[in-house]
């Protein structure tokens, strides 16, 4: 995932939209290097962060989401075509 993207989680009884940012570091030369880390926001309100790391998964938020959500949102996540980038994947 290169953009920040949007997720829509079906709770019993509701549903929420979750935005998802990617977060990158810079490094020497001034390139970006993509961190495994996601930040996850719901309005205005920071709820966590997810990291990625091959298939282990670490969840930094509030207990709200439930881990079951947190791992949908990681395979989403995991799953994700950048819709601008589709045509240059061979």
């Amino acid at each position: 995932m290169v953009n920040p993207a949007q997720y829509q989680l079906y709770t019993a009884g509701s549903e929420r939209l979750i935005y998802i940012e990617p977060v990158y570091e810079e490094i020497t030369g001034g390139d970006l290097f993509p961190t495994g880390r996601y930040i996850l926001r719901e309005g205005n309100d920071i709820i966590g962060e997810i990291h990625l790391d091959g298939d282990s998964l670490e969840w930094d938020g509030n207990g709200n989401l439930g881990f079951d959500n947190v791992s949908l949102i990681a395979r989403f996540i995991r799953e994700y075509n950048e819709p601008e980038l589709t045509g240059f994947v061979d």
